[in-house]
């Protein structure tokens, strides 16, 4: 179509209502009767992309979208309005945010990379549940209004995050000090200061919990301690990993806290209190697929 300035192309492009939304930060509603009238319309104003289904609008975007999307419905696009690019993560204080509010509770939505959604634990509430819910739940919008939500734990915000519009929305009211078993070998950390800003510290198996699998390599022969001045209290959370055979696909998973010593974490969830040290040792068998594993140590 010929444009204010020069030719314009647009192509057909399947995207959620939510995602449009998402994207446009300015539309135009504007006179056609047909397809072909409303991309003339469109292309005469400089827009980056149109919709027709008996009324024309156009739309001017603020990001680029997501070229795998396959989502109804269908509207139209400049090329130059698509990202081609396999989302990769960035490090967390570059990623980009929108600020949301929802049901009058301020949220932050970033894009994840992926998200293990058949694997950790989730379920559907509706927005009004989310005032309540926001102090220990993350949320992943739904388009018929819904949202999926995960505990804030399940998922390793810091590792996950893009600026990849081809990233999966995720809500989140408040993040928790974060620490990665397999970055801390040999070490003894000190909660006592986290935990005076926080009311828990995560410690993943690996950067990228909930978003990339658990790394098998390497024989791992790892043990790190963790202390507090405070009482300390964790829980554990192996997500196929402490459930691969029932072994740890050949792993050992052992942790020594209060008068417990050397307890098996491949067999059971557990949760315990007191200065704690884990050790992660050995090598993958079978190197079935591992989500990996956190505890979650409070006061």
């Amino acid at each position: 179509m010929p444009g204010s300035k020069s030719l314009v192309t647009y192509r057909r492009f399947s995207i959620s209502t939510l995602k449009v939304t998402a994207a446009v930060n300015a539309t135009k509603r504007m006179s056609a009767t047909d397809v072909v009238q409303c991309a003339r319309q469109a292309a005469l104003e400089d827009m980056a992309g149109f919709s027709f289904n008996g009324t024309c609008t156009a739309y001017r975007f603020g990001k680029k979208l997501c070229s795998c999307s396959t989502e109804e419905p269908v509207i139209y696009v400049t090329n130059s309005s698509i990202s081609y690019g396999t989302p990769s993560s960035v490090p967390f204080s570059a990623a980009p945010y929108v600020n949301v509010t929802v049901e009058n509770t301020g949220l932050k939505q970033y894009q994840l990379v992926n998200f293990f959604m058949d694997v950790i634990e989730n379920k559907i509430i509706e927005p009004t549940d989310i005032p309540g819910a926001a102090l220990e739940y993350s949320f992943f919008p739904q388009d018929d209004g819904t949202y999926k939500s995960i505990f804030i734990q399940g998922v390793d915000l810091a590792s996950c995050v893009t600026d990849s519009p081809c990233g999966l929305p995720v809500l989140v009211f408040i993040t928790y000090p974060t620490y990665y078993l397999l970055n801390e070998c040999g070490r003894t950390i000190e909660l006592t200061a986290d935990l005076s800003k926080s009311d828990f510290v995560i410690v993943y198996s690996h950067p990228g919990f909930g978003c990339k699998a658990f790394p098998d390599g390497p024989t791992y022969n790892c043990t790190v301690t963790f202390t507090s001045n405070t009482t300390l209290a964790f829980i554990f959370l192996g997500f196929y990993f402490d459930a691969a055979a029932a072994t740890c696909d050949g792993y050992t998973l052992r942790a020594s806290y209060d008068t417990t010593p050397d307890a098996d974490f491949c067999t059971v969830a557990k949760d315990g209190r007191g200065n704690t040290t884990i050790t992660l040792r050995g090598q993958a068998l079978a190197k079935t697929f591992k989500a990996g594993f956190f505890f979650s140590f409070g006061k």
